[in-house]
């Protein structure tokens, strides 16, 4: 049941909750800040910048307009203009291929009058041309060197004595001028097949003698180096000719040796019977001596050992064997030679069974 007190209640609360609904906003998304106004370029030069900042508020940014809103790149040509002050793109290529191409004009012409010499000069030119080219080219080249050292060494207080003997030296370390190449090898080889027996011997004797003039300079530098005075250098080099002199005797007489073996058939009988005639006397002057007797009792065996040793020692005396028993002559060679062979003469007698022979001639 409604009083009429119950409800004057109920419209003012009815009117209360329609003010409170009328007061309060509705609940919604909290409102974004607003957006500046886009730029419609970048600016080409910074404003000018705001007044300093205190101290401690930290630097101060120019690019304001980066700050206040989205960024946006507009493009801009290379050959667009340009801010002032700032030279243009083509103007900096220009200024930097400029040397250049001022030093190809003028050393581009110069290059290929250059080659086209060289060429036209290759292909026309002879054997004896290059060869003679060569040749100037290298000496050319190996004066402008010494003329070099020279000028250091003058300089490092160098004598003029001292200057020939390092020109001495150094001729006799320099290397045989030959090509490395292809054509310095076929050279070579033609050389090498063409040459006669003679050549290839004088070539190889020429060979030998400037190793060891290399080898003897090498030698010279290295003593000098080591303390050698000038007399004993000369004291050695007195006594290295001595002992070429000596090695080139020994040399010649080999040679002739040599070319006494190529003869024919009968040559060597002859030498044969010398042989067996020296070795008869020698054989003889053993029994004379009583060699022959002494090693007689011992048997074959013994005589061989004693031919042994008396062959080794005869060996030694004819240079090594290089000299043949045949090939003595002079008294005094022969009479040292029969002396040296009588204990293989000796040895040889008796492992043969001629001591028997010996005792039943008269040499009593």
């Amino acid at each position: 049941m409604t009083t009429p007190h119950n409800g004057d209640w109920d419209d003012d609360l009815a009117d209360i909750l329609q003010r409170l609904v009328t007061l309060t906003p509705p609940t919604s998304a909290p409102l974004a800040p607003p957006v500046p106004p886009t730029p419609s370029a970048p600016p080409t030069l910074p404003p000018q910048s705001p007044p300093a900042a205190p101290a401690g508020t930290g630097p101060v940014v120019d690019e304001w307009w980066r700050k206040s809103g989205p960024v946006v790149h507009t493009p801009v040509p290379l050959g667009g203009d340009q801010p002032t002050g700032r030279p243009s793109f083509e103007a900096a290529a220009q200024a930097f291929w400029a040397p250049v191409g001022q030093i190809l004009t003028q050393q581009v012409p110069h290059i290929a009058e250059q080659v086209g010499q060289q060429v036209t000069q290759l292909m026309t030119e002879t054997e004896a041309q290059r060869h003679a080219r060569e040749q100037v080219q290298y000496e050319t080249l190996i004066a402008q060197q010494r003329a070099e050292r020279d000028a250091a060494f003058a300089a490092a207080g160098e004598s003029t004595e001292q200057r020939a003997e390092r020109h001495r030296i150094e001729q006799l370390l320099a290397p045989g001028r030959h090509r490395d190449d292809l054509v310095g090898m076929v050279d070579l080889l033609a050389d090498r097949i063409g040459e006669t027996p003679d050549e290839r011997a004088t070539r190889r004797r020429a060979e030998h003698e400037l190793d060891r003039q290399r080898a003897r300079a090498r030698e010279d530098a290295a003593r000098a180096a080591a303390g050698e005075t000038p007399e004993q250098r000369t004291r050695r080099h007195r006594e290295q000719q001595l002992a070429d002199r000596r090695e080139a005797r020994t040399r010649a007489r080999r040679q002739r040796r040599r070319a006494a073996r190529t003869a024919g058939p009968s040559d060597r009988t002859r030498r044969f019977r010398r042989w067996c005639v020296l070795t008869a006397i020698s054989a003889t002057a053993g029994w004379a001596t009583g060699l022959v007797a002494l090693i007689a009792p011992g048997g074959p065996f013994v005589g061989l050992l004693v031919a042994t040793f008396g062959w080794a020692l005869d060996l030694q005396v004819r240079d090594r064997g290089r000299q043949r028993v045949s090939e003595v002559t002079g008294p005094f060679p022969l009479i040292t030679l029969v002396a040296l062979r009588v204990p293989v003469a000796s040895g040889l007698a008796v492992a043969a069974g001629l001591d028997r022979l010996l005792a039943a001639l008269p040499l009593h």
